[in-house]
């Protein structure tokens, strides 16, 4: 897979630049938009590509670079179910409005565990890495788990739509252990399948709450 980086720094800190995905003479603008981008801060993109990316000076505070990460589409342009790309072209708008609304609304050192409930599962997938992305860059401690239900509960719930499975859900979860006392889980679903707004949940101690 290939990826680019674009490091934006000021001129007398710039060292190097990195491949460049904008158009141009080596990128038309049908390879450009077959790019999916997300931008993320010098110090997290350092490392995860030390090797490309510099790392942030420490004399500088007043200046924080950042770096454009750029992937390859699995599926290009025009070839993905229209509500799938239309969601998929403002995630990082959209996760990013989540992620701050659950951030203020949680006070406390709390564990995050993040999950998406969308129908296409690579769409659900990159919906909760992008919001795990954003909990990580605001210093939040997120982890890789996600909440488990019995075979019973999923049978149930299964049938249900988001709006009610996952508040009787997050009973369960804290009901079962799935998630202890400063455990919070932000869960991220498409209640209408026939729009491609996003909403965002809170499950804390048993207590669900929409956030939009």
């Amino acid at each position: 897979m290939t990826t680019y980086f674009l490091l934006f720094l000021l001129d007398h800190f710039l060292s190097g630049r990195h491949a460049d995905p904008s158009p141009g003479v080596v990128h038309g603008k049908a390879d450009v938009r077959n790019l999916e981008c997300t931008r993320l801060s010098q110090a997290v993109a350092h490392d995860r590509r030390p090797g490309e990316v510099a790392e942030p000076s420490p004399r500088v505070t007043w200046d924080r670079g950042s770096a454009l990460v750029c992937r390859q589409r699995y599926v290009r342009l025009g070839e993905r179910d229209p509500r799938d790309e239309a969601v998929l072209s403002s995630l990082g708008r959209h996760v990013g409005d989540i992620t701050r609304e659950a951030s203020a609304a949680v006070a406390g050192d709390v564990v995050w565990h993040v999950d998406a409930f969308y129908p296409d599962l690579l769409v659900s997938a990159k919906i909760a890495v992008a919001a795990k992305t954003n909990l990580v860059e605001t210093g939040r401690s997120v982890s890789d788990r996600v909440p488990l239900l019995a075979a019973g509960d999923l049978a149930v719930f299964g049938k249900l739509s988001p709006v009610r499975s996952l508040p009787m859900a997050c009973v369960r979860y804290f009901a079962e252990g799935s998630l202890g006392p400063r455990d919070v889980l932000l869960a991220i679903a498409l209640l209408d399948e026939q729009e491609t707004q996003l909403h965002g949940g809170l499950c804390q101690q048993g207590t669900w709450r929409w956030l939009r």
